[in-house]
């Protein structure tokens, strides 16, 4: 057994089994390393973990390695040559295995750390799935502000094959993993693959992910995992470029993530459900691809229901925004964005085959603010402000949106991951004013009233279920008080509206409001 002093050394040569604290400038592994049985192994911060051949770290005990901002702990392997070739163990190291540890292990935690060129190819199948590691039936693991990079495994979970624990994922950093065969359609989660498993993947950033198989970032099969907070960007995969639900029922939600720019070879450029009734609620997914499909993918009895979400600028061959394999799959739409609407989807499931719920969706353009570090968040015009489901008790909201501002913001939620919010340096000069409309419901016309603290312009628009512009009464000077305007029922072109809900909204410099106006035959 290896036990090392507080003392720094330049480095030291490892192998067998071991515990204590590492410390020196360089570990060098030179064989299977295995933490035995109630035995912990510490790594304190700046240490460099360097692997001289394909050999593997075997926990039974515990590991701590807690790095900081300035300096992280890296595990990597002396000589990547030969890393590219997914046949053969060269270039890579084996990773870490947790494996039926028993329940009173204690726990592990992964803080400020480098995983990079872990490969999992062994000749017999365990040692081919999860990259950088492999845990089964245990929970007790926790990663914060890690990074993943250039990692590989020959069948799943390019960096990390998870089944049967509930682990923790946080501020993590996934690039450049991959998982499959060229040719071979069964490399699941490029970055992540979870069976059967309950974890918590939070606040981390995928990027240039891929796998064969499902999910170009992150796999989810007989799973109820909580995704929240993440952006997938360019991630690849055949099915569901940046993230694919298999033969799962889960009670958490996937909610507050940005899915952009993602990839797929066939179905899903940024979503795709295979017999999962997934609930995906204020997300973003914009600009995705596919052969079909390029926002979401459906198919083999699947009945996922999206809530408040933006589906705008994917693209495919067939189903721009959704594609819907078979009869028996239905995705459920509420409050959300969906250019083209059910006419739009296609598969056999699509258009004269949907049977899904889809109601209060809209068909328009989001008006993002288009710059900044949230170039997705919305714009202050954006029909999408305060116009997401009023009844969100069973949607697990969170408290803040994807920016870290507050999610629910003049008492309604916004549509897609961001909640439009004037922000701390405006928060005293925006206020909210009470918008009514009387008679409301109205078949005549409707008397529009606000209250202004001081005057000023106002602007006061309408808009359809859609999110279509119908009425614009253009910036107007009014006086301090109550204020009112008439509305006759009639659109742009002086046609009467047809009967249904409509929304009204009021901008001016230090305000903002909205109400529903019922119109009625």
């Amino acid at each position: 057994m290896f036990c090392l002093n507080s003392a720094r050394a330049e480095h030291i040569v490892v192998m067998g089994n071991v515990s204590g604290f590492w410390n020196s400038d360089t570990i060098r592994i030179v064989g299977d390393i295995t933490i035995s049985d109630d035995s912990s192994l510490i790594i304190n911060p700046g240490v460099v973990v360097e692997f001289y051949g394909h050999y593997k770290i075997k926990v039974k005990g515990n590991v701590v390695a807690a790095g900081n901002e300035n300096q992280l702990i890296k595990f990597t392997v002396h000589d990547t040559t030969g890393f590219a070739d997914t046949t053969s163990t060269s270039g890579g190291w084996h990773g870490f295995v947790y494996q039926n540890l028993s329940s009173f292990a204690d726990s592990s935690k992964f803080i400020y750390c480098v995983f990079e060129f872990g490969k999992a190819v062994d000749s017999i199948l365990a040692g081919r799935y999860g990259g950088a590691f492999m845990i089964l039936n245990f929970s007790k693991i926790l990663f914060t502000n890690c990074r993943f990079d250039n990692n590989y495994a020959y069948h799943w979970g390019g960096a990390m094959y998870v089944k049967d624990a509930d682990i923790g994922i946080h501020h993590s950093v996934f690039m450049n993993n991959y998982c499959g065969q060229a040719g071979i359609p069964y490399g699941y989660g490029g970055a992540l693959c979870f069976v059967s498993s309950r974890p918590d993947v939070s606040y981390n950033y995928f990027e240039n992910n891929s796998s064969t198989g499902i999910g170009g970032a992150a796999s989810f099969e007989y799973s109820d995992a909580i995704v929240q907070y993440n952006t997938f960007y360019k991630n690849k995969s055949a099915l569901g470029g940046a993230i694919g639900y298999l033969r799962s029922y889960p009670v958490n939600v996937v909610s507050n993530n940005l899915v952009d720019q993602n990839e797929s070879l066939f179905f899903g450029g940024g979503i795709a459900c295979i017999r999962s009734n997934t609930k995906f609620v204020n997300n973003t997914v914009v600009n995705n691809s596919s052969t079909y499909g390029g926002g979401f993918y459906a198919n083999d009895s699947a009945f996922p229901s999206n809530y408040n979400t933006i589906f705008y600028g994917n693209f495919a061959f067939e189903g721009v925004e959704v594609y819907i394999w078979d009869v028996y799959s239905a995705p459920d739409f509420y409050y959300c964005n969906v250019p083209g609407g059910i006419m739009g989807f296609s598969g056999s499931g699509g258009q004269e085959g949907y049977h899904g719920i889809f109601v209060f969706n809209m068909d328009t353009v989001p008006m993002f603010t288009g710059s900044g570090d949230h170039p997705y968040s919305l714009n202050r015009e954006s029909p999408f402000v305060d116009a997401g489901t009023p009844d969100t008790m069973a949607l697990q909201i969170p408290l803040k949106d994807f920016a870290g501002n507050a999610r629910i913001y003049n008492n309604r939620i916004d549509i897609g991951a961001y909640e439009w919010n004037p922000g701390e340096g405006l928060r005293n000069k925006v206020k909210e004013t009470v918008l009514s409309a009387s008679p409301n419901p109205c078949n005549q016309s409707a008397s529009i009233s606000f209250t202004l603290i001081r005057s000023g312009k106002v602007a006061v628009r309408i808009y359809d279920q859609n999110g279509k512009l119908i009425r614009d009464f253009d910036s107007q000077q009014y006086t301090t008080g109550k204020c009112s305007l008439n509305w006759d029922l009639t659109d742009i072109s002086g046609n009467k509206v047809s009967f249904g809900v409509y929304y009204c909204r009021i901008t001016g410099d230090d305000l903002t409001g909205s109400t529903k106006i019922i119109v009625t035959p």
